[in-house]
């Protein structure tokens, strides 16, 4: 039994000094990111095309057996169109999640923070500060939370600043929708891109924001300390998951069901029928649309951005509701494509992620956050949608 431990010990050492080699760790962790997404979005498609099909034949069937009427349009327009929009993700979200857990639980995402740790040192930053980052691929409001965990405090509210830029769970629907729509040979790599753009663009914002009076610090802290490699724990990985997609269903239920309310009435009155054109809805979508044509957007693309401003999965029911139907959604192409989630990347987080930022940073930093984000988003999607479109 000893012998079996110890070359079980050795045999981990080896792949412990793989990992985390600084040449070999990343292309690693690259790949490991890649066949993650890959199958997400292999496995996931069926589910997925089952949850959509019986979401359109309940809606038939609504239509059918209920009077017509703005209730019957509340009832299929509104609640099961937009939830259902979201709903439909579930299985790819709860396969994701499984696949991170597993590199979770493992110890693997701890040598995964270190190769990051040795990167951030390079640059200047706090070392401590890509775990809350990396929290933040879940959600940014326990991420943001976590950094109170780093002492100094010019470099706890640097990194309470990073974390909007990772894509948190409530973005994967929205790349998900457009990933499978216009990049159905290149999905993973086209997800992957979004993980990176948000690390690379934080990296930068903070290396820039080290240069400025506020944040200027010279010593470091040095953090190294890496749990065992271990088997897997199923109990663990279950629960993890569990947590995970029930705080996404909570918010199906509670958020995403009110916005699909809310934009359902604005595309059905004034004229108390779906006449996008005339609704209230397209009247704000008018008014915002000047501002978002440079990048490539319609007015209802901007409505869409405007939903998002509670939460993130919005976007994909007032898309819902907006294109049901039309399997072109509308003057998308994979150019604006790609530049929509991009926007929705950078621009404003959710207002919890907001209201967390102004309780732990300060009003100060929370305004620069919402002032920051939205100028940032503005300018990057500007450059893609200019410049893709001169080369294309």
């Amino acid at each position: 039994m000893n012998k079996v431990k110890k070359v079980n010990k050795k045999l981990l050492s080896k792949v412990d000094k793989v990992l985390t080699n600084k040449w070999v760790g990343f292309p690693i962790l690259i790949l490991l990111l890649y066949l993650v997404f890959e199958f997400t979005f292999a496995l996931g498609a069926y589910p997925q095309e089952w949850i959509a099909s019986g979401i359109d034949k309940l809606c038939t069937y609504l239509d059918e057996v209920l009077p017509s009427g703005w209730l019957t349009s509340l009832c299929v327009d509104g609640v099961v169109q937009g939830v259902g929009a979201v709903l439909s993700f579930v299985p790819n979200i709860i396969i994701l999640f499984f696949c991170l857990s597993i590199m979770e639980d493992t110890g693997y995402m701890a040598r995964a923070s270190m190769l990051m740790d040795t990167i951030m040192h390079r640059l200047g930053l706090h070392g401590r500060s890509f775990i809350p980052m990396l929290m933040g691929f879940g959600c940014n409001v326990p991420a943001i939370m976590a950094a109170r965990d780093i002492d100094n405090v010019k470099d706890r509210t640097l990194t309470m600043l990073m974390i909007p830029f990772m894509s948190c769970s409530a973005r994967i629907p929205v790349y998900m929708l457009f990933v499978s729509a216009f990049f159905p040979n290149h999905k993973a790599l086209v997800m992957i891109s979004m993980y990176a753009i948000g690390v690379m663009l934080s990296i930068l914002f903070a290396v820039v924001m080290k240069k400025t009076p506020w944040f200027k610090k010279d010593n470091f802290d040095d953090v190294h300390i890496l749990p065992e490699l271990h088997a897997i724990s199923w109990r663990e990985t279950l629960r993890h998951i569990w947590e995970r997609v029930w705080d996404y269903l909570q918010k199906i239920g509670t958020v995403i069901i009110w916005a699909s309310i809310v934009i359902w009435a604005l595309t059905y009155f004034p004229t108390r029928s779906l006449d996008l054109e005339h609704s209230y809805l397209a009247m704000i979508g008018h008014w915002v649309e000047p501002i978002m044509k440079p990048l490539g957007f319609d007015w209802k693309m901007s409505v869409c951005l405007l939903t998002g401003l509670p939460a993130k999965e919005a976007i994909v029911s007032t898309m819902g509701i907006l294109y049901h139907g039309d399997a072109a959604f509308g003057a998308f192409t994979p150019l604006t494509a790609f530049t929509f989630m991009l926007f929705v990347l950078l621009y404003f987080p959710c207002i919890a992620t907001i209201a967390t930022l102004h309780r732990e940073a300060g009003r100060v930093w929370a305004w620069f956050t919402v002032v920051h984000s939205l100028l940032l988003a503005w300018c990057m999607s500007f450059l893609v949608y200019q410049i893709g479109s001169l080369l294309g």
